[in-house]
């Protein structure tokens, strides 16, 4: 393992709560469970933003979005180091696998990489009407199933050590994997017209969340289990292409999430801005396998963040000091293993802008966007966590005593809520824009803006 292959696997909009070896009490997550088994698996990491673009620019920058800035500007700068360039000065050949259109291109984030693939529907950001049919149907998938042959197949053209990024986009709603996966966890209730009218309501989840019947949300429910299932299926496939090919044992693996997913917990639905900043949404998977550097079965309790994926693997890979220097406080996850972890997690999202605001409340008119509307900001330490910054009042909870997040305790602890304030107002005074950001400002294509929006995007 002097110089392994770095295969870094993304699940978009995974929650952790709903994998088997998070303690999940359905079997979606057999595959995965087994890379647990064979190296670390991470209790307490969480996600730096709640949604995918400025989560990708931290995956593959180790920067976090405050100092990134990728929500205001929308395209990594050159002067900005990546995983992957740093890697392929190293002499590793590099891949990148995507299923969603932020990973890409378009967002100045396939630079370094030697070779990449996104499915033709994804890049153009189109649902081709037999394409959304046939997914409807369960024949087909949103992308997970080239993506892995692709990978497989580019394997034989990749010469070790490499770097590989795989992101699978379908847990992301309308959670549809393909047959037989989609309505597996739904007990036999959910019929195809069922499903069909689900997904078509999925087009506006703020509206869905605010609308939705007990049955709705265990339908759901249902579906997006299956989709995870699909997704963890695909990672068994791309295991046995790794092992037939003899690359599994000299491959440091780590299986994580961008974000996880609201499903009708307080009445709010998917991720992003209008979905809070609550345990279902931040809180990640994470799991790493490398023999001989991590001990297998381990369990660690250590608070991690998505950005020390990032800096593990540019020092496994011999290039830790090529990303920019960041105000996080960091710990490598070889060490986290072992328990020592940071000292509290920070997540941060930016707030509505007004002209996307109006149509969002437009589209979702039974859904209240007040308490959503400003930046919002979480600490998590010692078992507490702040939400800081919520238009109508911050909110404390007790996460060891009240994992939901039920009971408000920012009156009767005020003290802990302060000491937790502090903590956000130094990161803030702390974590300054990389001088590569300075003067950025979006410059976003009218028909681009119009296809993200039109998927359920801003």
């Amino acid at each position: 393992m002097d110089r392994p292959n770095l295969l870094l696997i993304v699940i978009d909009s995974a929650r952790a709560d709903r994998f088997s070896c998070y303690g999940y009490d359905q079997p979606t997550t057999p595959n995965i469970d087994a890379v647990a088994e064979e190296g670390a698996l991470f209790e307490e990491a969480w996600a730096e933003s709640s949604w995918t673009l400025p989560m990708c620019f931290t995956l593959l920058t180790g920067l976090a979005p405050r100092e990134h800035r990728a929500e205001a500007h929308r395209s990594l700068p050159d002067a900005i180091p990546t995983l992957q360039e740093a890697l392929k000065g190293a002499g590793y050949q590099t891949y990148l696998g995507s299923g969603n259109q932020f990973i890409g291109a378009r967002y100045g984030l396939t630079r370094g990489f030697d070779a990449h693939y996104m499915p033709p529907h994804v890049f153009r950001m189109t649902k081709p009407i037999t394409k959304y049919l046939f997914r409807w149907l369960g024949w087909t998938d949103a992308g997970g199933g080239a993506l892995t042959s692709r990978f497989v197949r580019h394997l034989s053209d990749m010469q070790e050590p490499w770097f590989s990024l795989i992101w699978y986009n379908d847990v992301h709603h309308p959670y549809s994997g393909r047959q037989p996966f989609t309505r597996r966890f739904c007990g036999g209730q959910v019929s195809l017209s069922r499903q069909v009218s689900l997904m078509r309501r999925m087009h506006h989840m703020q509206e869905l969340g605010a609308t939705a019947s007990e049955r709705d949300l265990r339908d759901i429910s249902g579906l997006y289990d299956g989709a995870l299932a699909y997704t963890d299926h695909l990672i068994g496939q791309l295991r046995r292409g790794l092992e037939a090919r003899g690359c599994w044992e000299n491959t440091v693996v780590v299986i994580t999430a961008d974000h996880g997913e609201m499903l009708g917990e307080k009445g709010l639905m998917s991720h992003g801005r209008p979905a809070g900043m609550y345990q279902p949404l931040i809180r990640v998977p994470m799991i790493m396998r490398a023999p001989g550097l991590l001990p297998k079965g381990a369990q660690s309790e250590a608070l991690v963040q998505s950005a020390d994926i990032t800096h593990t693997l540019a020092s496994v890979g011999g290039v830790g000091e090529a990303l920019a220097p960041t105000a996080a406080e960091g710990v490598d996850l070889r060490a986290a293993a072992m328990g020592a972890g940071r000292p509290y997690a920070l997540c941060e999202r930016e707030g509505f802008p007004a002209h996307r605001l109006e149509r969002a409340q437009r589209q979702n008119p039974s859904f209240d966007f007040g308490p959503h509307v400003t930046r919002m900001t979480a600490v998590i330490q010692d078992g507490w966590k702040l939400i800081y910054g919520a238009s109508e009042g911050n909110e404390l909870y007790s996460l060891r005593d009240d994992p939901e997040e039920n009971v408000n305790l920012i009156q009767e602890n005020r003290e802990r809520a302060a000491e937790l304030s502090r903590i956000i107002l130094d990161w803030e005074e702390r974590a300054q824009p990389h001088a590569a950001t300075e003067g950025l400002n979006a410059e976003v294509d009218p028909e681009v803006q119009r296809r993200l929006e039109g998927l359920g995007y801003f």
